[in-house]
C-alpha cells in the first residue's frame, strides 16, 4: 500500500510540474522598448555609455529598438548590449568614413536575432527587419524634414510587409516624425502647424507640412493597412512623446512622433503599452521611449 501511495504522489508531482511548465511557457511575456536616444546617447558622457546601460538594465527589456545610434559600430553596439544582458545586436549601418552622421537604427535582444534584413536605400536613417522568437520586427526612423520622403519610406515598408505571409506577426516601431489622425483633436489648435510654418522661415528645408497644413497621410496609410497603434489602444487620450524636459527642436508644443504598431493578429497578445517618463528619460533624450508588454 505504501508503495502504491508513493507512486501516486510521484505521478501527481510529475503531472503538476509538467502543467506548471506548460503554463509558464504559455504565459511568457515579452517586454519591448523603442527609444530614440538622441545623437548616439550624446547626453551620456560616461565611458561606454554606462548611465544608459544602467537604466536599460533596470528596465530589463527582452528586446530593445534604438534610433539615432550615431557613432556606434557593430562591435561597439555588441559590447554595449552585452553590458545590460543582451548577447544579440544589429545596427543598420556603421559610421561613414567622412565622419558625417546617418542616425542609424539598431536592435538588441536577449534572444537570437535571425533573418536580418538591412535597408539603407530610399530611407534616410535605414530600416531594420528582423525575426526574434517567431515575431517580425521593423525598426526605422523616418525623414525629419520631408513629408514627401516619408511617404516613400512608408510605402516601401508596407510593400515589404505585404510581400510576406499573411500570418506573420509584426511589430513596427520608431520615431516616425509624423502626426496621427488618432491625435487630430490635439493638433486642431494649430500650435504645431504654426510652429512648423515659422520654423521653415529659419530652416527652408523644413518640408514637414503638406499644402501648408499638418500631414496625417503617413500615419493614415499605416492604419489603413491594418496595423494597430499599440499606445493608443491603451491610452485613448493624447499623451506626447516629445518634448522631454531636455528640449525638442522640431516643436516646443506637445506632440507624438514615437510609435509602436502591431499587426492585427497581435492585438489580443498585448498586455499594456506606455511611455516611460522618469528622472532619466526626462533629460537624457529629446524623446520619451515607448514600452510594450505582449504575451508569447
Amino acid at each position: 500500500m505504501n508503495v502504491m501511495r508513493k507512486i501516486f504522489f510521484l505521478f501527481v508531482l510529475l503531472f503538476s510540474c509538467l502543467t506548471a511548465s506548460r503554463l509558464s511557457a504559455q504565459e511568457k511575456t515579452f517586454k519591448l522598448i523603442s527609444y530614440n536616444v538622441y545623437w548616439g546617447m550624446k547626453q551620456d558622457s560616461t565611458e561606454h555609455k554606462s548611465k544608459f546601460s544602467q537604466w536599460i538594465k533596470q528596465q530589463d527589456p527582452d528586446i530593445l529598438a534604438l534610433q539615432e545610434m550615431n557613432g556606434f559600430t557593430q562591435q561597439e553596439l555588441q559590447k554595449f548590449a552585452e553590458s545590460y544582458g543582451h548577447p544579440y545586436a544589429f545596427i543598420v549601418r556603421e559610421p561613414f568614413a567622412d565622419g558625417s552622421v546617418s542616425f542609424p537604427v539598431a536592435i538588441t535582444s536577449k534572444y537570437p536575432i535571425v533573418n536580418v534584413h538591412k535597408i539603407v536605400e530610399n530611407c534616410v536613417h535605414g530600416v531594420l527587419i528582423a525575426e526574434i522568437e517567431g515575431y517580425h520586427f521593423i525598426i526605422t526612423h523616418f525623414h525629419p524634414f520631408s513629408s514627401e520622403k516619408r511617404v516613400s519610406e512608408i510605402d516601401q515598408i508596407l510593400a515589404t510587409v505585404k510581400s510576406k505571409p499573411d500570418d506573420w506577426k509584426w511589430l513596427f516601431m520608431g520615431d516616425l516624425n509624423s502626426v496621427s489622425p488618432l491625435d487630430k483633436s490635439e493638433y486642431d489648435n494649430n500650435l504645431l502647424r504654426d510652429f512648423i510654418r515659422e520654423d521653415k522661415k529659419k530652416r527652408p528645408y523644413n518640408e514637414n507640412l503638406k499644402d501648408n497644413e499638418l500631414d496625417y497621410s503617413i500615419q493614415q496609410k499605416i492604419l489603413d493597412f491594418g496595423f494597430v497603434d499599440a499606445f493608443k489602444n491603451f491610452h485613448p487620450k493624447f499623451e506626447p512623446s516629445a518634448p522631454t524636459k531636455l528640449f525638442y527642436d522640431q516643436s516646443k508644443h506637445p506632440l507624438r512622433y514615437d510609435y509602436l504598431y502591431v499587426s492585427k493578429n497581435m492585438k489580443d497578445k498585448m498586455v499594456k503599452c506606455d511611455l516611460i517618463k522618469d528622472d532619466f528619460t526626462d533629460v537624457y533624450s529629446d524623446h520619451y521611449p515607448v514600452v510594450l508588454m505582449f504575451n508569447k
